[in-house]
């Protein structure tokens, strides 16, 4: 990539390292025994409560049409991250990444069809080809089907299609506002699900989920702040593309902070990746 397309992607690519950072934790976090409500009222309190933090400009009034599609995008988004989370309880996190990044691909379609362009056929190559990269990167660990796992992954790569297509709008302004204003329903909701499912809903945390779920939270948040952030400077489908990003980044964190070592196909995966999010690029411009 040259300078200048590197930093129209810049968000895309800062959006796919902090979403990976937030998916690598969680296998973690399930295995210090904690659960997925637990999670998702960790990860949306934190967010919330950074957001508001960091959020310094005042909002103006908006009209009942405009807060109609935040709610909707707050719901969807919701709907993305607790599903996602439940399929890598299900499954391997590495299996939920093949299922749930099929969203660039129906991302492309569905903004096809909405825009009616006729179907770039390179593009559709390209993307499927970085699906086979994935597909290839994981294959050092893929066992452990579970149907319900690959169900709630399919709702969670739909779901992100939605929010894709829904957050390119005037009235969607990117930043830590956008942030606090999505993340209140959600927290409200997974505070009182964990509450009501839980006998012991405070006494049953232990330390190591508290770090697992901080850790995560600290990606989403930067996730959702980058990726909105893309949406707005690139569109949805060359935002999706470079997302394809984030299960590369998650291999290399798996290696850089806890030891993993990369085999022949994980290599050959990451290559197949790259050279297919590049190329996507150079000619992806008209889908901004």
């Amino acid at each position: 990539m040259n300078t200048k397309l590197s930093i129209s992607v810049l968000s895309a690519i800062l959006a796919a390292f902090f979403f990976s950072l937030a998916a690598a934790m969680v296998p973690y976090f399930y295995k210090a025994g904690g659960s997925v409500f637990l999670l998702l009222c960790v990860r949306y309190i934190s967010t919330l409560a950074l957001s508001s933090v960091l959020d310094k400009k005042p909002r103006k009034q908006k009209t009942k049409k405009i807060n109609t599609r935040l709610v909707l995008i707050s719901i969807l988004q919701a709907l993305f991250i607790a599903s996602y989370m439940y399929s890598i309880k299900l499954i391997p996190l590495s299996l939920a990444v093949v299922v749930i990044y099929t969203f660039p691909i129906i991302t492309f379609f569905a903004n096809s069809l909405i825009k009616s362009r006729s179907v770039d056929v390179l593009s559709v190559i390209a993307l499927l080809v970085s699906l086979f990269g994935i597909w290839i990167m994981v294959q050092g660990n893929s066992t452990g089907w579970n149907l319900w796992g690959v169900f709630w992954g399919l709702v969670a790569s739909v779901a992100q299609v939605c929010v894709n297509i829904l957050s390119r709008h005037e009235s969607v302004e990117p930043g830590w506002g956008l942030v606090k204003y999505i993340t209140i329903l959600p927290s409200i909701v997974f505070l009182l699900i964990y509450f009501i499912n839980t006998a012991e809903p405070i006494a049953s945390v232990t330390p190591d989920m508290l770090m697992w779920s901080m850790l995560s939270a600290m990606g989403m948040s930067g996730g959702f702040y980058f990726f909105f952030s893309s949406i707005a400077k690139i569109g949805p489908v060359r935002t999706a593309n470079v997302m394809y990003m984030e299960p590369v980044f998650t291999i290399i964190l798996g290696v850089v902070l806890l030891g993993n070592v990369l085999g022949y196909s994980q290599w050959l995966g990451i290559l197949i990746i790259l050279l297919a999010t590049v190329t996507l690029e150079r000619w992806g411009k008209k889908y901004s």
